[in-house]
């Protein structure tokens, strides 16, 4: 297990709102959380602006294709300069 700093925690919120960690770096955060406040009280104030955010934005949906273009983009190698 990783000991997270109050910035590498903070920087996972958003994906941890979104139930996107899982594994190791979901346990990490957890055990940060259990023992700073500060970050409690940051990630609650997160939760609350997701909630915010995602309630004013239209649901839209993805364009046909749009996924499978971008995870064929991220499976090439990069282009050299």
């Amino acid at each position: 297990m990783t000991r997270l700093s109050c910035e590498q925690a903070v920087r996972q919120f958003f994906a941890y709102l979104d139930r996107a960690l899982s594994g190791e770096p979901l346990a990490d955060l957890e055990a940060h959380l259990e023992t700073c406040l500060a970050c409690c009280d940051k990630l609650a104030f997160s939760r609350q602006l997701d909630a915010f955010v995602k309630g004013r934005l239209p649901e839209v949906a993805v364009p046909s294709g749009l996924e499978a273009r971008i995870r064929d983009a991220l499976a090439r190698p990069p282009a050299e300069p």
